[in-house]
């Protein structure tokens, strides 16, 4: 290699923050096992030292054979030393699509012989092809989407995990690892009992509390449990965890199967999957602070008419000393299949059931890997219109996942390809185009999991191979991909915004006065609905006497449960305390967990809010809030607004605030 190509490659790996493994500019192959391989991809400081898999001078690789779980050594000789370290890391020669979710734990790195000390590193991969740990790769500068690591948890990891200046004078270079076929991750129950004097939600448990978590080294089935000290008290919560399962297990789903309590198998209904922080995967078992399913909520059988975040009945939760909980993690699958039509669209497939005279050989797809489908004709397809490979939902159950087409064969014998992307016409089906004429140009959500989508093209086999066939197999890499975010500013689809108005939603009236007697916000952290320190101040009015101490003030809320279109009614009543002296609100609104994106996008109204405040006239006014992530109707607002839009007298102890208005779009 020349010093020229070199430097522009140094420049290049520079410009791109991530290290792609490029062989040299005139190096052959190196004579290396066969795929899955591992070897040590490694440049000294000026890059005149180079190892990236194929034959390079003054160098001899040991390389290593992968045949899945286990240890492995891994090495590189120099004929002369080499000076400095630009880059090394661990590479699998096409260990996602043999291997796929596997991780590296790297237990040995030996310098000359000697080995030298090591910090954290990653699994990860550049190209959704070859499986990866940087040693030392300073381009990286936050963890890419598909980091992993062996023991679940990537705190602490990082690109670079050894100090360079070990590396000044090189003539050997050893690297000991083993391959885990999952990362290890860890199940535990969470739980608080009625009044939260008792709680666990992972990690060390208190005093009085052992945990018996579970150990998930892959898919399958599992226990998880808690002993009590002393016996509970009631229910307040319970859910069952999985500590990283959105990263280490995306998409799969928990199903729980038995439920004990103190040995004894007890009823419960169905429940769902879903995660509240995108880290942790859960299944609510008893939470009576979900009023409607989440957007992620999803079912081991596909169906969330029947689920619930309350499977049980929480009066089963008295005397309680151990909880038990036997389930499985069941991963997500979808179904790949050949898309299809001859020249005269006499025999087609486009899947599911298959017309007579042809046999579609689909495959089930539960993640990263390689697979193989194809179709057969009882009498020979003429020619050739169009053909894709088709992942049927895969938009959905494996959001930004790739496809590559390895090899297409057409009765038996291989076919010349050219460069094909990913993409999806409906936004449901994940699809690669084989040939289609149609498409002229890159649509809009193209992708490859290289990044590279230039000379990318929706033909990428000759037609002229198609003139008589009786069977089509094609093989594609099936590649982890990070779904894309959408814009917080993208407005929604008609599909998306006719899911949500068909959900029910809630409205809760809130108020502030001058010296802070109030209720705040369902979603307000500290005081909302689903405080965990203080879950008591939502349910009533609370001040503050002259020591900053909580004050109960009582009082009643009617709050209400958006279902449909119509008018609705919130209220306050208080209580024989009142508001106390005070004589002006700070605040007076109704706080909803209705998206704001529906009224923003026009797809939901809310009109004719009307308050009548004690005995006063009722005052019509309104201020429908969306600048949140949820609906805001407010009344006064001394925060953000100069003055309050009507006049009116405090009420009274045992008097009453009334806010009725009307909802249209939302459907039953």
């Amino acid at each position: 290699m020349t010093r020229r190509f070199t430097t522009l490659l140094a420049i290049t790996l520079c410009l791109s923050l991530a290290l792609s493994a490029a062989p040299f500019a005139a190096a052959e192959e190196a004579a290396a096992p066969a795929e899955p391989f591992a070897y040590i991809m490694y440049a000294n400081s000026d890059w005149s030292t180079q190892y990236f898999a194929a034959d390079a001078e003054g160098v001899t690789a040991a390389n290593a054979s992968v045949a899945g779980a286990g240890e492995y050594t891994v090495g590189l000789q120099f004929a002369a030393p080499a000076a400095g370290l630009s880059f090394a890391a661990l590479g699998i020669k096409g260990g996602e699509a043999a291997l796929p979710n596997y991780t590296i734990e790297i237990k040995a790195i030996r310098v000359n012989g000697e080995e030298i000390p090591f910090t954290k590193g990653y699994t990860s991969s550049d190209d959704g092809v070859e499986t990866r740990m940087n040693v030392y790769n300073e381009w990286v500068s936050e963890l890419p989407a598909d980091a992993r690591s062996y023991d679940g948890s990537l705190d602490g990891a990082a690109p670079v995990i050894v100090d360079k200046a070990a590396f000044e004078a090189v003539s050997s270079v050893e690297i000991d690892f083993v391959l885990h076929k999952y990362p290890l991750d860890t199940a535990f129950v969470m739980f608080a009992n009625a009044d939260w004097s008792v709680s666990y939600f992972g990690g060390e448990a208190p005093e009085g509390v052992t945990a018996v978590n579970a150990v998930i080294d892959g898919f399958g089935d599992y226990s998880a449990a808690l002993e009590l000290a002393a016996p509970s008290e009631g229910l307040a919560f319970c859910a069952l965890g999985v500590a990283n399962g959105e990263k280490t297990y995306p998409g799969a789903y928990l199903k729980i199967n038995e439920i004990r309590l103190n040995g004894e198998a007890i009823a419960f209904e169905k429940g769902y999957t879903s995660s509240d922080d995108g880290i942790t995967t859960r299944m609510n078992i008893y939470n009576e602070w979900v009023s409607a399913l989440p957007d992620d909520a999803h079912s081991f059988d596909g169906v969330l008419d029947d689920a619930s975040p309350k499977t049980v009945d929480p009066a089963l939760f008295t005397g309680v000393n151990k909880i038990e909980v036997d389930f499985s993690l069941v991963p997500v699958t979808d179904t790949a299949y050949i898309m299809y039509a001859d020249a005269a669209w006499a025999k087609q497939y486009f899947g599911g059931d298959a017309p007579e005279g042809v046999t579609a050989g689909n495959v089930t797809v539960d993640g990263p890997g390689t697979y193989t489908v194809s179709l057969s004709f009882d009498e020979p397809a003429e020619g050739l219109a169009f053909a894709a490979v088709g992942v049927t939902n895969g938009e959905k159950t494996f959001g930004g996942y790739f496809i590559d087409v390895t090899e297409v064969k057409v009765n038996g014998e291989a076919l010349t390809l050219g460069k094909g992307f990913t993409t999806s016409d409906d936004g449901v089906t994940t699809r690669e185009n084989i040939y289609n004429e149609w498409v002229s140009s890159l649509p809009n959500e193209a992708r490859r999991a290289d990044g590279d989508l230039e000379g990318a093209a929706a033909i990428i086999v000759d037609k002229e191979a198609f003139a008589s066939v009786t069977s089509v197999e094609v093989t594609f890499n099936y590649i982890y991909g990070k779904p894309a975010e959408k814009s917080a500013d993208a407005p929604l689809t008609e599909e998306e915004a006719a899911e949500l108005q068909a959900k029910d939603y809630n409205a809760y009236i809130g108020v502030q006065t001058t010296s802070y007697i109030f209720r705040n916000s369902w979603d307000e952290a500290n005081y909302g609905r689903d405080s965990a320190e203080h879950p008591d101040f939502f349910s009533r009015l609370t001040g503050w006497d002259a020591d900053n101490n909580a004050v109960d003030y009582g009082g009643t809320f009617e709050d209400a449960v958006l279902t449909a279109e119509g008018e609705y009614t919130v209220s306050l009543t208080t209580g024989d305390m009142g508001f106390g002296t005070d004589e002006a609100f700070r605040l007076l609104f109704v706080s909803t967990d209705l998206p704001s994106k529906l009224v923003k996008d026009g797809f939901v109204t809310i009109e004719g809010v009307r308050v009548k405040i004690g005995d006063q006239a009722t005052k019509e006014y309104t201020d429908v809030d969306t600048s949140g992530e949820y609906v805001r109707l407010v009344i006064f607002d001394e925060y953000n607004r100069s003055e309050d839009p009507f006049g009116y007298t405090m009420p009274g102890p045992n008097s009453s605030i009334v806010i009725t208005f009307t909802v249209t779009g939302l459907t039953d």
